[in-house]
């Protein structure tokens, strides 16, 4: 086989090589041109963990269920960033700024719970322990709520409403105390509330009225929580650490570079804040240049006064009118209340400290963390060290636009109905007629025109506000390189006062980033000229250095087809693209095997052809190293015998030589033993460092798979093109550019050509050639095995503590920790962008909240009825795949009492959850629906429903007549109290003049009715419009005196089996129907009127219990519940990864048995999860996933390495050298404080198919070393020890040795072992040496090149790759071979008997196919 396709390279070398590249550009054609190209836009793609049984999927199939239930519905979809980048820089749409909130007139008119004394000032500290009855009301009367409340009930129902709704006593609310989320009831929060002293207390309300122009960068439904992404931050820091910002030549400083930012951005018009700005409008001055000493003592004071409420959480809560409005609290007399307390304490400091959050942002965003501690101390001696500047890049657009009338319309048909039915009659009793259409409403309208004209969607208009970024993101890219990049620029921003030192251009850090991606992918040059000039210098060749780059151009263009063709995988990640430095280093490794082992074997050749000619003719054949050259030499190289055996020859007659060796039988042999010898190690190393990387599919992040997955396939392809493209490339360059373009295109200047030039410049290259030739045979074919043999013992015993050193590091200390926090490093540290995401969040409050509030208390949601089942392509985020739906079964009574005990029980583990009070709550009135009182009612009902359908109006009288004469006469004094009725107008089919619930008595009708139903023959209403009415109100009394005959015990016996799932069923259905209504604004189907359907939204606490409908059913139009969602706030305050760990497990160990032993049947599926676990997830697959893809590659290796080299010892000795060498370059980055996060979980991984190269060719040369070698080194040391112990025969003439009787066999055999691990260690270094050296410094090299690059992951990248090539060299070279040299295999010794194997196969298949014949023939 290997003779064939040898002869094939060698006969159509053109063709093959022709035939690769044209496929080969095909295939990277069609990859490029069919296909998307690559985003590399948002850097976070595939972060995810997405597997079976990650946190990342389970969260994906409740997103899924989320959606099913959305879209059955045409509601809007939630966006989360969890599942997809964010959109940024959009326009925003928000309500109109409410103007008068910042007049300060109206603030002063209405200012909630002010003092009832007119003659004093609103601003007066009110002392709470000295307070009258009026400061406990209300003031609903004439005091709005506040003005971001948007309420249109009164103020009375408001109170209640809101009160009920939210702010029970046991009701549950978030603070933010000394760096911690703690969760408190609204009980503990009011008693806990922190007095001031009164003495530092100075004025009162703000100058909101200059407020007014920043409204869009302190409002939070403008500006956002955490700023909008068009926000520019400038973070400054005093000049000398004895300064204070806070003083009044620091703020004026401030206030100049304010105004020089906004000039050099252009940005003039656009509104910015800095605490030069606040201390000017806290002092009622518009601009900043007009501060004062006495406005920053001012301000000062002001800060001190309301810092006890930030420093305590009061200001992280919504403290405002309605809300205290809303907290329970009784107050007696003689007593204070807490309430009380928080009222007098909130009119002092409500314009202060607490309207629109104004100065909880200055202390979150514009004063640094330290500057607090000292002003809790001491109010004179605390000084700001960092402040910055905002300025704002969005600029806001006021405009009118129409109402969403999609409500309405659905909303209308059913309104109406409602309206005509009961609501119309309503609005005219209660005078709530709307006063646009009262003139068409009853008496002188109809009740059709007034609903028509009430419930019509007119084409209204509103005022919003439309926030557009003013800078694109290319263009703040553009900005950000132009005037804060360079390392020169950052400088220029100071004066002796402030400094520049940090800034978040408006979120472009990860844009930038990738920005970078295409200049630095420009180091990709560098790595090829540094390739192409070590490749020169080795292998003297240019035209082989360009084959090694267009080879890993191919082999990336083709790898990019099957990627997005065949494996059709949607994300291509930004670090794919370091796959091309990787190949250009990996790829030298083969192409310099495959050439030094075609050298040798050219050598080789002729050497033989030497030997057969010598036999038959005397050819002019001369070795290079004859008496005269040796004496010329300077270095005096013993040779060993790998060397003597492929000992350079030259002809006399070049031409004859070449002649000689581009012979097809010379080239046929030459590549079948390259092929044999190189290809077997290149596809070994091939394979093992592929399989490393593809074992990146066992961290279930998506990013590091599809990295894996690609560069795994270039390296496969790289093999397939070294074997096919460049062997034939090989045939082509040994017979034609050798000798056409030899002076053009090469420099190759070995002793095969032409030596019969004469020139100075040619004898100088070639005496050069040969020194470097020399010094490289010198150093690996004498020098370093002689240092190596002579030393194995102490370099071992230098190398194995080391190694072991190593997995200390890496499983001990100092260990790669897994990531603290979320964000990632782009740029270098020294970045002003990298400085804010790194040091400034950490030093600001409002950045710490913000971590603090995505991480601490998760929501934990326990999960029924889905199956925690993620289907969908792992590499498709948007691949939801399908929902594994199992029954809930909510109508049966032992469903609801688990879940009932499940909800109890979650509140008696605190150290788990939080309050479950809301979640009890809302569960107990889904539970109510279907309560044993409940189920009897409808009973009765349905049965007196349907007694009432099979009753005429004729025997409902005479039953009623029956059963009591007087309910006959209530009957008719229900009906006939109208307003203007005649009895000559009954004639028309109206029934607006029926008014049953009227005080008016028509008193000639009532004594007509009576008459006429005491007719015994025929008991009914004459009058056909007036029956209409009599009629439905018989019904009303027929049905409630026949539901009073059915006896409720009956009725609950027969509730006792299947029936009451059933009406449990029913009841279920019809209020998810009804719900679901309301939700799509289909409320007034069966009577469902509008107000209902806002009491019953609004009346739920939380979303603590949901429970998720299907689409409504085509068949009987029921809504059946597909998934219960119980949610609870968890009880974790810590955001590290440890205590997520423990927590995450406390919650399974608590779960997972309690839902075996109490759930039924087909609840035993439940699952929980947590978009608060989401990180955490990614965290345990980093570090899980990260050393099970290790210890897989390194398996795989193990395995490779025993069936490649057929020697267990060498595979094990292999598998040790492999650990240690990764072992101690992890350590070495875990000490340098490197974190596990996607980028070192990649660089892990890999490092085994990085590392395993060398071993692999080292081993393979140890094994593979020549037998008649070993055995003439064997044959030497056994007659030489025998000569050194041998004695004299008698006879002087006897030639013959007699040897002693006492030889010590077992010396003798240490001997010939020793020497024999000696030989093969030499020729695995004569071998494979030089050319392992320089793959190791080639793939150094092209880490060195991503080195350069200015972001961190490539940079990251480039350290790793040197420091893993060096150590694999190093320990490839220093401690596996002493080792080998020491106790390496010798002779048989740890082989697979390959050979026995083979025979043993033949004698089975042989007597397999005899047994087949005489089973034949016994057919026959």
């Amino acid at each position: 086989m290997s003779c064939t396709y040898s002869r094939l390279l060698v006969r159509h070398h053109w063709l093959v090589l022709g035939f690769v590249i044209f496929i080969s550009i095909i295939l990277t054609i069609i990859g490029i041109a069919f296909t998307q190209l690559p985003d590399f836009s948002d850097p976070r793609n595939g972060w995810g963990a997405r597997g079976k049984g990650t946190i990342f999927s389970q969260l994906m199939v409740l997103r899924h269920a989320s959606e099913k239930f959305r879209l059955a519905y045409e509601l809007p979809l939630d966006n989360y960033e969890l599942f997809g980048a964010y959109n940024q820089f959009s326009n925003v749409i928000v309500d109109d700024l409410d103007e008068d909130s910042y007049r300060s007139d109206i603030l002063a008119k209405h200012d909630l719970w002010r003092k009832k004394n007119s003659k004093k000032q609103n601003d007066e500290l009110i002392d709470y322990n000295n307070l009258n009855e009026n400061f406990y009301d209300n003031d609903d009367d004439d005091v709005p709520p506040d003005y971001e409340d948007d309420y249109s009930q009164s103020p009375s129902l408001l109170y209640q409403w809101n009160r009920d709704r939210h702010f029970d006593v046991d009701t549950t609310i978030t603070k933010y105390v000394d760096d911690k989320m703690i969760n408190i009831t609204v009980s503990e929060f009011v008693k806990n509330l922190p007095r001031f002293n009164e003495n530092n207390y100075k004025s009162a309300r703000l100058p909101f009225d200059l407020f007014r122009p920043y409204a869009y960068l302190l409002e939070e439904k403008y500006r956002g929580r955490v700023g909008r992404d068009g926000m520019i931050e400038f973070y400054i820091e005093r000049t000398q650490s004895s300064d204070d910002l806070l003083s009044i030549k620091h703020l004026q400083s401030i206030c100049q570079w304010e105004k020089k930012f906004k000039h050099l951005l252009s940005l003039n018009s656009s509104q910015s804040l800095s605490l030069a700005t606040f201390v000017a409008l806290y002092s009622a001055k518009n601009d900043c240049r007009l501060i004062t000493s006495n406005d920053v003592e001012h301000f000062r004071s002001i800060l001190h006064t309301c810092l006890p409420y930030y420093l305590n959480g009061y200001m992280d809560i919504p403290l405002s009118d309605t809300f205290l409005n809303r907290v329970i609290s009784e107050h007696q007399q003689g007593h204070f209340t807490h309430q009380e307390q928080i009222k007098a304490v909130y009119t002092a400091l409500r314009h202060t400290c607490f309207y629109k959050n104004i100065t909880r942002f200055i202390f979150d965003h514009f004063v640094d963390k330290q500057f607090l501690n000292e002003l809790q101390q001491s109010k004179t001696d605390s000084k700001v060290s960092l402040s910055m500047i905002f300025i704002s890049n969005y600029k806001s657009i006021k405009y009118n636009r129409t109402r969403d009338q999609v409500t309405c319309l659905r909303r209308r048909p059913h309104s109406i109905k409602y309206c005509e039915e009961r609501g119309c009659m309503k609005d005219y009793r209660n005078k709530l007629l709307v006063q646009a259409c009262a003139n068409r409403a009853p008496p002188s309208g109809s009740c059709s025109q007034y609903c028509q004209c009430k419930f019509q969607c007119r084409n209204e208009t509103e005022q919003t506000v439309l926030i557009t970024p003013i800078y694109k993101v290319h263009e703040l890219v553009d900005l950000f390189e132009k005037y804060f990049a360079g390392k020169r620029q950052l400088p220029t921003y100071q004066d002796k006062f402030i400094k520049l030192i940090a800034l978040n251009f408006a979120n472009v850090r990860e844009r930038a980033a990738m920005a970078r991606i295409s200049e630095d992918m420009l180091l990709v040059l560098i790595a090829t000229a540094l390739i192409v000039g070590i490749t020169v210098l080795y292998l003297r060749s240019v035209s082989i250095a360009l084959v090694i780059i267009i080879g890993a151009a191919l082999s990336i263009g083709v790898s990019y087809f099957i990627y997005r063709v065949i494996y059709r995988i949607p994300i291509f990640p930004f670090m794919n693209l370091m796959s091309a430095f990787i190949l250009i280093g990996i790829g030298c490794d083969d192409i310099f095997l495959f050439f030094d082992t075609w050298d040798q074997e050219k050598a080789e050749w002729l050497k033989k052809y030497q030997d057969r000619q010598q036999t038959e003719v005397n050819i002019p054949l001369t070795e290079i190293n004859n008496e005269k050259q040796i004496k010329k030499k300077k270095l005096k190289i013993p040779p060993n015998a790998f060397q003597s055996r492929h000992r350079l020859l030259v002809f006399n007659d070049p031409e004859e030589m070449k002649r000689l060796l581009s012979s097809e039988e010379a080239l046929t042999e030459i590549m079948a033993k390259t092929l044999k010898h190189a290809a077997s190690s290149m596809f070994v190393t091939s394979f093992t460092t592929s399989a490393a990387f593809f074992t990146n599919m066992l961290t279930n992040i998506s990013f590091v798979q599809v990295f894996g997955v690609f560069t795994g396939t270039c390296i496969l392809l790289y093999f397939v093109i070294t074997v096919t493209a460049i062997a034939a490339f090989a045939v082509i360059y040994e017979k034609y550019i050798q000798n056409i373009l030899s002076r053009l295109l090469s420099i190759r200047l070995t002793n095969v050509v032409d030596t019969s030039s004469s020139s100075p410049s040619v004898k100088l290259c070639r005496r050069l050639a040969t020194v470097c030739r020399d010094i490289r045979s010198y150093i690996f074919g004498h020098f370093i095995p002689v240092i190596i043999i002579n030393l194995r013992y102490l370099l071992v015993l230098l190398f194995l503590p080391m190694g072991i050193l190593g997995l200390v590091g890496v499983f001990h200390y100092p260990k790669l920790q897994v990531p603290s926090t979320q964000k990632v490093a782009f740029f270098l540290k020294d970045n002003p962008m990298e400085i804010y995401e790194f040091t400034m969040k950490k030093i600001f409050n409002g950045y710490s909240k913000e971590e603090k509030r995505l991480f601490a208390y998760p929501a934990v949601s326990f999960i029924f009825g889905i199956r925690d089942i993620d289907d969908g392509y792992i590499f498709d985020m948007n691949d939801r795949g399908h929902l594994h739906l199992m029954p809930v079964h909510l109508e049966r009574h032992t469903t609801l009492d688990f879940f009932k005990r499940f909800i109890s029980d979650l509140g008696t583990r605190p150290d788990l959850f939080g309050s479950n009070y809301d979640l009890d709550k809302d569960f107990e009135s889904f539970y109510e629906l279907t309560t044993e009182n409940i189920l009897i009612a409808k009973v009765a009902d349905d049965r007196a429903r349907q007694n009432l359908s099979e009753t005429n109006h004729l025997n409902m009288i005479k039953y009623l007549s029956k059963i009591n004469t007087t309910l006959i006469q209530n009957l008719v004094d229900d009906t006939v109290q109208t307003i203007g009725y005649k009895i000559e107008n009954d004639e028309s089919d109206h029934e607006d003049y029926i008014d049953p619930k009227s005080k008016k008595i028509n008193r000639n009708l009532k004594r007509i009715s009576l008459k006429q139903l005491n007719n015994q023959t025929n008991p009914i209403i004459a009058y056909s419009n007036y029956r209409k009415l009599f009629n439905k109100t018989l019904e009303k009394y027929y049905k409630e005196q026949i539901q009073r005959t059915y006896d409720r015990n009956e009725i609950r016996i027969y509730l006792n089996g299947t029936i009451r799932d059933i009406l449990t069923q029913e009841y279920h259905r019809a209020a998810l129907k009804t719900a679901m209504q309301c939700l799509t604004g289909e409320a007034g189907a069966n009577n469902v009127p509008p107000d209902f359907c806002e009491r019953q939204l609004n009346k739920q606490r939380s979303v603590n219990w949901a429970v998720l409908p299907d689409k409504i059913s085509p068949i009987d139009g029921s809504v059946r519940p597909f998934a219960i969602i119980i949610t609870i706030r968890g009880a974790l305050n810590r955001t590290n990864y440890d205590s997520y760990n423990t927590y995450y497990f406390k919650i399974k160990n608590f779960f997972d048995p309690y839902i075996k032993r109490h759930a039924p049947e087909h609840l035993q599926h439940a699952w929980f999860s947590s978009p608060g676990f989401a990180f955490y997830g990614v965290q345990r697959e980093l570090l899980v996933g990260s050393y099970s893809s290790l210890v897989a590659s390194l398996g795989i290796a193990l395995l490779v390495l025993f069936l490649t080299s057929g020697n267990l010892f060498i595979a094990i000795y292999a598998l040790i050298t492999i650990t240690f060498a990764i072992a101690v370059s992890v350590a070495t980055f875990a000490a340098l404080k490197w974190e596990l996060g996607i980028i070192e979980a990649i660089i892990v991984i890999m490092s085994v198919g990085l590392s395993v190269d060398f071993v692999v060719h080292f081993g393979v040369g140890y094994i593979h070393t020549d037998s008649t070698d070993i055995e003439r080194e064997r044959k030497k040391i056994k007659n030489r020890y025998i000569s050194s112990i041998s004695v004299p025969a008698e006879s002087a003439d006897n030639q013959e040795v007699q040897t002693s009787p006492k030889i010590s066999s077992y010396r003798l055999l240490y001997k010939e072992h020793q020497i024999e691990r000696e030989t093969r260690v030499t020729e695995s270094i004569s071998r494979v040496g030089s050319a392992v050296f320089m793959a190791a410094f080639t793939t150094f090299a092209a880490g060195f090149s991503m080195t350069l690059s200015a972001l961190t992951s490539f940079r990251q990248m480039g350290q790793f790759l040197m420091t893993i090539m060096f150590m694999s060299w190093v320990f490839a070279m220093f401690f596996f071979l002493p080792l080998c040299a020491i106790i390496g295999p010798v002779g048989k010794c740890g082989s697979i008997p390959f050979t026995r194997i083979k025979e043993f196969c033949k004698r089975c298949l042989l007597c397999c196919r005899r047994r087949q014949t005489s089973n034949n023939d016994i057919d026959e």
